[in-house]
């Protein structure tokens, strides 16, 4: 497992894929923060640290539990793996963040234009 501290590539690299998924998606929806910790029953503070990637608690990096990702997936109406950065590499496999974020937007704008599907474990 990758090491969760501040400044470990990996991490940052895991942490910051899926607050971008989560942004875009949300923007994508047309939904503001507050709008989606509403609608999944979450704090605002608990949404806007997992898109910056950050956290109030040592090691200051997000790391969101399953029921946060499952209650952010059932807002975002998406299956919770959708939300996973690269699901389908092994955590030694890190991208690099411009090619990374190229194809997640690619992805989420699939997804939002029809085009895409959550269930085929595509994403």
């Amino acid at each position: 497992m990758p090491e969760r501290v501040r400044g470990s590539l990996q991490w940052d690299t895991y942490a910051d894929a899926f607050g971008v998924r989560l942004r875009q998606l949300r923007k994508g929806r047309g939904l503001t923060q507050l709008d989606l910790s509403l609608k999944a029953g979450l704090s605002l503070n608990t949404v806007s640290n997992a898109e910056r990637a950050t956290s109030n608690r040592p090691p200051y990096i997000s790391d969101p539990g399953l029921s946060t990702i499952y209650r952010l997936a059932k807002a975002l109406d998406v299956q919770p793996m959708y939300l996973l950065p690269d699901v389908d590499q092994t955590l030694d496999s890190v991208c690099t963040e411009v090619i990374y974020r190229s194809r997640v937007e690619q992805q989420v704008a699939a997804v939002l234009a029809g085009d895409g599907t959550t269930d085929s474990g595509k994403f």
